[in-house]
């Protein structure tokens, strides 16, 4: 939603490291590492990426070549690149205000490349498991009153492997949960 992408910006331009930290987090329920204490300081207001000639994206894969950085910026680039059609305020656009164009392009999960919106949808469609579980970790921390520990989690696997031949429909996830040993 535009909240969403208003919340992961600066008030200058979209920021698609925030954004890929926050599906990372938010969406598949597995938050990245915190970045070391050491890294360069990655803001770059558009008129020094105009100067440079440089995209957001350009000036990002400087950054994440570096090998100490590449490991973590694999997992959340992409899905941050994948909204970069975005602007801070959430309107569509095909070119930044420099006028280079947007590359909303990627590999989700090391394997499901996209290159456009309607792409990175079908690659998160791919990995109905993966989001599915996610999903279910949320509704179950919150039917806990807590976040999940290493049981919880197991649980969370359990869960969602009684809800997958259902398609993971909500009544069958929410009953399951229910009705799991950890809840009773």
């Amino acid at each position: 939603t535009g909240a969403v992408m208003v919340m992961t910006s600066s008030p200058f331009r979209s920021l698609p490291i925030t954004r890929g930290s926050w599906v990372s987090s938010v969406i598949f329920n597995d938050p990245p590492e915190p970045p070391p204490d050491d890294i360069p300081d990655l803001r770059a207001d558009d008129k020094t990426l105009q100067k440079e000639g440089l995209t957001v994206r350009q000036k990002l894969n400087q950054h994440s070549s570096d090998a100490q950085c590449a490991s973590c910026h694999v997992k959340i680039d992409p899905f941050g690149f994948a909204l970069e059609n975005y602007d801070l305020l959430g309107r569509w656009r095909d070119h930044y205000r420099t006028g280079l164009k947007v590359d909303a392009s990627g590999k989700l999960f090391g394997k499901h490349e996209f290159t456009d919106i309607v792409g990175f949808k079908d690659a998160i469609l791919a990995e109905e498991d993966l989001f599915a579980k996610a999903f279910i970790g949320h509704l179950l921390s919150y039917a806990l009153g807590r976040e999940l520990t290493l049981a919880d989690r197991i649980a969370t696997g359990e869960i969602a492997q009684a809800s997958r031949a259902g398609g993971y429909r909500m009544r069958d996830v929410i009953k399951n949960i229910a009705v799991h040993p950890i809840i009773t």
